[in-house]
């Protein structure tokens, strides 16, 4: 009878240490999931990206305005 009761309560105790999160960073020993890991690194790694490439757009357009003002500020000369 004391064995079982034992065992209800460890079960009870690491099935609620399990995390339902896939965050690394929320997650605890028992919710330890790679795959997760993975998809989460991936995420960044496009949005990363995106980023760059806006960044590097909108660097583009600015060398662009750039030199328009300084064409006009030449042909006021």
């Amino acid at each position: 009878m004391k064995k079982n009761i034992l065992l209800a309560i460890s079960i009870m105790l690491f099935t609620g240490c399990a995390g339902k999160t896939t965050d690394p960073r929320k997650g605890g020993l028992f919710s330890y999931n790679p795959n997760a890991y993975e998809k989460r690194l991936n995420d960044r790694e496009q949005k990363l990206e995106s980023i760059d490439s806006d960044t590097n757009a909108q660097k583009r357009k600015s060398d662009k305005l750039k030199r328009e003002l300084e064409y006009e500020k030449s042909k006021r000369k």
